[in-house]
């Protein structure tokens, strides 16, 4: 039986993850027998391994000695059982994650949908069952995606607008209890699927990362919760900043105005629809359309706090 010794190569090694440069010297020495990624003919024959940021790699096992699978388990997680194959939506958010590719979605048919992140405090052995809890979870279909092996995405494709989000309380409680491990979750808004998704979902991550810097002990954030947080970083008005309480540049002066009496009437629509010389029934049609188009709720508490943040810092812009 042939045997290669796997090199430890230090200089390829980065935060304790094995890059790119490494998988690549695997195929090389195991080439004809490794599988990264991919579905062998028969995939009994194999020993798996998974590295944080999610890839799989499977190793024939004739080519392996007990020398090496033990080393190869120092750097990678050893599967006890293979996981399930990704569907085919799954593998498609997964290619748009690592690249920002618009093609990567051009098959799938919803017209928006919304991200909900999360991460736990030590990694979820078995992704399976954990992906199983979180769809019972919902009451329509869901995406799982994995970015390593304590984080990821959780994809709503939705056909329309909706306001009413999911119950992250009982679910982060629920996840917690069957994999004994805190889960800290954040909901973003419905984003229609167009170029600028990956732009927002590039800042979600950020303001969850932001979240539970600042809130370390709470478990479940919501959009209005991060909306402010940029605003508190160093440069009050950064990028991020910019780039967070910008949902209103879809709006007109006058829209914003509108938004702007009502806050000021304490969230009183008929003192603000009489200020605005507009029927009652009109500035409600109106309030329901911001909260719909911006996924900020404006009538409560936390979404008008975050709104009126945005209304100041575009007057200040």
């Amino acid at each position: 039986m042939k045997t290669t010794p796997i090199p430890l190569r230090r200089d390829i090694i980065l935060d304790g993850k094995w890059c790119a440069a490494m998988l690549k010297e695997l195929e090389s020495l195991y080439e004809g027998d490794i599988v990264i990624n991919g579905q062998p003919e028969h995939p009994e024959d194999y020993e798996w391994f998974y590295t944080a940021d999610g890839d799989e790699i499977g190793i024939a096992k004739h080519r392996l000695t007990e020398q090496e699978r033990r080393l190869l388990a120092l750097f990678f997680t050893p599967a006890e059982r293979r996981r399930e194959p990704e569907s085919e939506e799954e593998r498609a958010w997964k290619r748009w994650m690592a690249t920002g590719d618009p093609a990567a979605l051009a098959r799938l048919a919803a017209p928006y949908c919304r991200f909900i992140h999360f991460t736990a405090s030590r990694p979820i052995a078995n992704k399976e069952e954990f992906a199983d809890a979180v769809r019972g979870l919902f009451s329509s279909p869901v995406a799982i995606v994995w970015e390593q092996d304590r984080r990821g995405l959780i994809v709503e494709a939705k056909q329309k607008r909706t306001t009413e989000p999911p119950s992250l309380a009982d679910m982060a409680e629920a996840l917690a209890a069957d994999f004994y491990t805190a889960i800290h979750l954040l909901i973003g808004p419905i984003r229609s699927v167009d170029e600028r998704l990956y732009e927002s979902f590039l800042l979600e991550k950020e303001c969850f990362s932001a979240a539970r810097r600042f809130w370390p002990k709470r478990t479940v954030y919501e959009w209005e919760d991060v909306i402010p947080l940029p605003l508190f970083e160093e440069g009050a008005v950064s990028e991020k900043a910019r780039r967070t309480l910008s949902f209103l540049d879809g709006f007109d002066e006058e829209e914003v105005r509108a938004m702007e009496t009502f806050l000021q009437c304490n969230l009183n629509v008929s003192m603000a629809a009489k200020k605005l010389y507009m029927h009652r029934n009109s500035l409600q049609y109106r309030i329901d359309k911001w909260t719909e188009q911006t996924g900020v709720d404006i009538k409560r508490f936390k979404g008008a706090a975050a709104v009126y943040l945005a209304i100041l810092h575009r007057r200040r812009s």
